[in-house]
């Protein structure tokens, strides 16, 4: 027992050899962070490994060392190999956390490319947009258009398996974001929070989830037809909405954002449903999609409190829609949550069941 009362010997209790075994019981103290069966079955021979390599009369363990050992435990506390079937697990939600959220900021923020598109050939556009180079071709518009190929970028390098490239537009995108939301004044503060935290969970599961010592995704063909048909599907009806709007009226600055309305609730509601028809195999997805969703809940409380003055407002269109029966984003995501939430609990509990049952 040592001097402060833990199991274990103060580091002037190691005799003649002290430096090393200062520097093994630091090294212990490091390892730790592992998981205790893959201790249990590598730590004996990491602990001779590294005091090997170690030169005489070190006490402290290289900071490139220490780093190397802490990634590791992270690294198999989500999915790598020799990790727990938790770990693994894990690792596969923060897959999907980061693929569908890369996919889902990249659909969104094409709806506004495609409908400031869109506007530019329509006849009320053509003439909202007479100087072409000066009022289209500015700041909002180029970022419309080439963000989303950012987030569409980052989803297919890490379904292709080129991981580094993916990782570092993954965190990258968190940026574009910062730059979008700050640089516009009419955002409000609730607002800017929900994306910020959205993109830094996209940011932060790219980067865990995809780590060099992961599984590769299987079936990436697959992966990125379903993405572009669901791109697809989400362009066509922006753009359609858009062309029909911009026909109808005379007022481009209100309906720029029609496609955004169309996609906001399309979105969400595309999510639940693909959530709550993969949580009968596994509660990989629910988990995955409600864990992205959870910081859009960030702009419920200021919806309910606009609401209980009698007001309906929709995010980035004011009082656009005031008086309506029109919901907004706030209650997609509400709904949204909710229901990935029940399909969440009704995954695990059969999962459990299932892990539970002796055949008969």
């Amino acid at each position: 027992m040592n001097a402060s009362g833990g199991s274990g010997m103060d580091e002037g209790d190691y005799g003649a050899d002290g430096g090393a075994g200062i520097l093994e019981a630091r090294y212990r103290r490091i390892m730790a962070l592992l998981p205790a069966a893959y201790r249990e079955r590598r730590g004996e021979e990491m602990i001779s490994t590294l005091l090997d390599g170690a030169t005489e009369g070190r006490r402290w363990p290289r900071v490139g060392e220490a780093a190397s050992l802490v990634a590791l435990a992270m690294r198999l506390l989500v999915g790598a190999p020799g990790g727990t079937r938790r770990a693994v697990a894990a690792g596969q939600v923060l897959q999907r956390t980061a693929l569908a959220g890369l996919l889902a900021l990249g659909l969104w923020n094409a709806t506004a490319g495609v409908a400031n598109t869109v506007a530019v050939f329509s006849k009320v556009g053509h003439y909202y947009y007479r100087d072409l180079i000066s009022s289209t071709w500015t700041w909002p518009f180029t970022m419309n258009l080439v963000q989303p190929l950012a987030y569409f970028g980052a989803f297919a390098a890490l379904v292709r398996g080129r991981r580094r490239l993916g990782r570092i537009l993954g965190v990258a995108q968190v940026g574009m974001v910062a730059a979008e939301v700050l640089q516009d004044a009419n955002w409000v503060t609730s607002d800017r929070v929900a994306l910020l935290t959205v993109a830094a969970v996209i940011a932060l599961a790219a980067g865990l989830g995809f780590h060099r010592a992961v599984a590769p995704l299987l079936t990436p063909g697959r992966w990125l037809a379903v993405a572009a048909g669901l791109t697809g599907v989400v362009v066509i009806v922006a753009a359609t909405v858009t062309a029909v709007a911009y026909n109808d009226t005379s007022v481009p600055d209100a309906l720029a954002i029609t496609a955004q309305l169309v996609a906001g609730p399309l979105v969400p509601a595309l999510a639940a449903i693909f959530g709550v028809l993969r949580a009968r195999r596994s509660p990989i997805w629910p988990a995955a999609l409600f864990i992205l969703g959870v910081p859009g809940l960030l702009i419920v409380p200021r919806a309910v409190i606009i609401y209980v003055q009698g007001k309906y407002e929709n995010l980035f269109v004011g009082d656009l829609f005031a008086g309506s029966l029109w919901p907004g984003l706030p209650v997609y995501m509400l709904v949204t949550e909710i229901v990935l939430a029940a399909a969440l609990g009704w995954s695990l509990y059969r999962s459990r069941r299932r892990s539970t049952s002796v055949p008969a």
